[in-house]
């Protein structure tokens, strides 16, 4: 029998990745079956929708008619997709989170059930929720800053001459570019790992983070390297699930371009299976998406066992 994947472990990147692929290994059924389940009609509804619009020739038309109801119906249809995609991603997180948090409470030779999922989970959901509302708003704020205080260097820098404004310009795309790459894995790491902390001790974002930075105080680089290999895992299996999207969607370009030349006249057919296909891709890029999220948890605890050594502190009272 092998042995169960516990969270509360000191672990380097190999562990890591072997315990990432063992839990999903070990859980595959239920794992899978319950982010399906709860969060997977969620992203069917979204993904149709943006997708319709996308890929609907008759909406391409309808744009080159009438220009001002073609943008309202996008901004409509894709707010009730980015609502729906919302909803789905906070289910998501809970049904990932309570997988973990339940398989450390399990005994030996039991396994997860799709029960587990459900239970207690408006609860977890109506948290997570909350938390997911606040952490958006605070990287919106975020962005907003950052992209001001950028657009207000490169207009200073326009005022004493276009030769400034190119120079400045050059230099910004640099930052931000040897920005992403030292800091992006980082700030992917972080909002995961405080949603995971949000639902297992019950607080909110903003202790959370706290939490998750303290943690990460003198393990920067170790935690880059953990998070890198992990988004360059989610970005190899994420591109080969979406394969399709692009074949179709290829595939499928001529044909849209004859039907907007008709002003309407489409191929359902084309476009229906397009939208399968996307749906059906988005479904599986969340899938894949957990080897990400598994490998963040995992290096969180890693973190956080190695300052407090609660497990090596149960068996010390366990055998006492």
């Amino acid at each position: 029998m092998e042995q169960k994947i516990s969270y509360r472990k000191v672990r380097d990147l190999g562990a890591i990745f072997s315990a990432t692929f063992g839990f999903i290994k070990q859980n595959f059924k239920p794992f899978f079956g319950s982010i399906l389940f709860l969060a997977g009609p969620f992203i069917i509804v979204g993904a149709a929708v943006s997708a319709y619009m996308v890929g609907s020739s008759a909406n391409i038309a309808r744009m080159l008619r009438n220009m001002d109801e073609f943008y309202g119906n996008m901004i409509l249809s894709y707010l009730f997709s980015i609502i729906f995609y919302f909803i789905g991603i906070t289910i998501y997180n809970v049904v990932i989170n309570k997988n973990i948090l339940t398989n450390e409470k399990l005994e030996p030779g039991e396994s997860l059930k799709l029960n587990h999922s459900m239970s207690n989970f408006f609860n977890d959901f109506w948290r997570m929720l909350g938390n997911m509302l606040l952490l958006t708003l605070f990287l919106i704020i975020a962005f907003v800053v950052i992209a001001l205080v950028f657009g207000g260097l490169i207009a200073l820098s326009g005022a004493g001459g276009s030769g400034g404004a190119v120079a400045v310009t050059v230099i910004m795309v640099l930052v931000v570019f040897f920005g992403l790459l030292l800091f992006g894995p980082i700030l992917s790491y972080i909002p995961l790992a405080a949603l995971f902390v949000c639902q297992r001790d019950g607080i909110n974002i903003g202790a959370a983070l706290r939490k998750v930075f303290y943690y990460l105080k003198g393990n920067f680089w170790m935690t880059w390297v953990v998070s890198m290999v992990a988004l360059i895992c989610y970005m190899v299996m994420g591109f080969f699930v979406q394969i399709p999207v692009f074949i179709i969607s290829a595939a499928s370009t001529f044909s849209r371009l004859k039907s907007v030349s008709a002003y309407g006249e489409e191929d359902n057919s084309a476009t229906l299976l397009m939208v399968v296909v996307i749906i059906i891709s988005s479904l599986l890029s969340y899938c894949v998406m957990s080897v990400y999220y598994l490998m963040t948890v995992y290096q969180y605890t890693n973190l956080e066992e190695k300052k407090e050594g609660s497990a090596i502190i149960e068996k010390i009272n366990q055998i006492q």
